[in-house]
């Protein structure tokens, strides 16, 4: 008797894909790709009651958009938007990856090899074992992208160097008249006291569907300095999942900045485990929704060493009839004493039809800890409207005063200035200030 699963369809279409695949793909990927394709097999995508998709439903957002039985279509950039990017960002290291792909044509590396190195996910696994980077299941998303994922990067910070050009990379989704989708997997390693900055933006075009699913890996290694900064643009009809895991070892630092600005549906999941100790982690995020956008952010901070801080703080402002979810864990183990650990999350609904669910959690094994976690949901403040109006501004130009001055908390932690500028245009002409 066949088991009943929720998303039978997808798991149908994942199998029917691996059996496609007709040797196209890395070999060193095969184990975990059957591994998960039995996972999937074994428990399906996330119904109504699983407990970390509740509040958005991933599966229906897929499920009868996407035919994900076959590869994606190749669309390629129009020239024009890839020189105008790279004009942009003349003097930065810039990297594109269309509909799940590496663009190796267009993508330019301006750092020299010895304190930057990029190579193929298939280059880098036929010497490397990387099986033990993906083998993580648990989550079935994570799953399906280890079933369909067959190309990506490497990007290496040599040890003791510093990477004074940002590394920059664009993901975009391109449709051309139909539904479309894109699967990749990226690893980003800091060796030993090393530093580096990867700005990440996510744009789609076309006016059809999209679906990406994404992995990213960091692993950042003894004394070295990694920032992420995500800024996300897709359209109203992207749908958009990311996983990326973080694993830190010993006075590293990893920060990670999250700006949503648009899509159908997005869920960013954010797991950091904290190996060593004198680590420190940073977690910021902005969401700033309008329409039917759905934003979901998940967060994993594990706390395994003692004398490690972590910090994190997210904002939304919601509107229409737009929704958030965000989701805060921090674990602290028994042998991480002395841990600071601090989380918040702030929303303000401007309209009756916007929705957020928060949850912030802590589990403490330790005993000499410093940790809180705390939420807040409103609307905005009246009193503050009015002592603004008194001052002869007028409301709506009250209004959004009040909503900047709330958001910047986040924007301000930004650390590369001409990215600080492009947020702070973006954030501005959103609460049309």
């Amino acid at each position: 008797m066949d088991k009943n699963i929720f998303g039978q369809e997808l798991v149908d279409q994942a199998a029917q894909f691996v059996a496609n695949m007709n040797g196209s793909a890395i070999p060193q990927l095969g184990e975990n790709r059957k591994k998960a394709l039995n996972f999937l097999k074994d428990n399906g995508f996330p119904g109504p009651r699983a407990e970390e998709y509740k509040f958005t439903k991933l599966t229906k957002a897929i499920s009868k958009k996407f035919d994900l039985s076959k590869y994606a279509d190749v669309n390629e950039l129009p020239q024009e938007l890839i020189n105008d990017i790279k004009a942009k960002h003349a003097g930065a290291n810039v990297l594109f990856f269309v509909n799940g792909k590496y663009d190796t044509d267009n993508s330019e590396i301006v750092s020299p090899v010895e304190q930057l190195k990029i190579e193929s996910l298939k280059d880098y696994a036929a010497a490397n074992d990387i099986n033990e980077l993906f083998k993580d299941d648990s989550d079935p998303f994570a799953a399906q992208n280890n079933v369909y994922a067959n190309d990506g990067v490497v990007a290496q910070i040599a040890k003791g160097k510093v990477v004074a050009a940002p590394v920059i990379c664009y993901y975009i989704s391109v449709n051309d008249g139909n539904a479309n989708h894109g699967f990749i997997k990226n690893i980003y390693l800091a060796n030993e006291n090393s530093q580096a900055d990867f700005v990440h933006f996510h744009l789609s075009f076309g006016n059809e569907s999209t679906f990406i699913n994404e992995s990213k890996n960091y692993i950042v290694k003894q004394n070295a300095n990694v920032s992420l900064y995500k800024i996300q643009e897709e359209s109203p009809k992207a749908v958009y999942i990311g996983n990326t895991r973080v694993y830190q070892e010993r006075d590293s630092v990893f920060s990670s900045y999250v700006f949503t600005l648009d899509g159908e549906v997005v869920r960013n999941n954010l797991h950091i485990e904290v190996d060593g100790e004198g680590c420190e982690s940073n977690m910021y995020g902005l969401y700033l929704t309008k329409g039917k956008t759905h934003v979901d952010n998940h967060t994993t901070v594990d706390h395994r060493k003692p004398n490690c801080n972590s910090n994190e703080l997210y904002k939304g402002v919601m509107d229409d009839q737009s929704r958030g979810v965000f989701n805060g864990k921090i674990f602290v183990q028994q042998a991480a004493q002395k841990t600071n650990a601090f989380q918040s999350n702030g929303n303000i609904l401007l309209s009756d039809d916007a929705v957020v669910n928060t949850k912030p959690q802590l589990e403490i094994w330790a005993d000499d800890v410093k940790c809180s976690h705390g939420c807040t949901t409103g609307q905005l403040d009246e009193e503050a409207i009015f002592y603004l109006r008194a001052r002869g501004i007028n409301k709506e130009k009250a209004r959004s005063m009040i909503l900047l001055a709330n958001v910047a908390e986040v924007v301000e932690k930004v650390n590369l200035g001409w990215l600080k500028m492009e947020i702070t245009d973006k954030v501005i002409e959103r609460l049309n200030v």
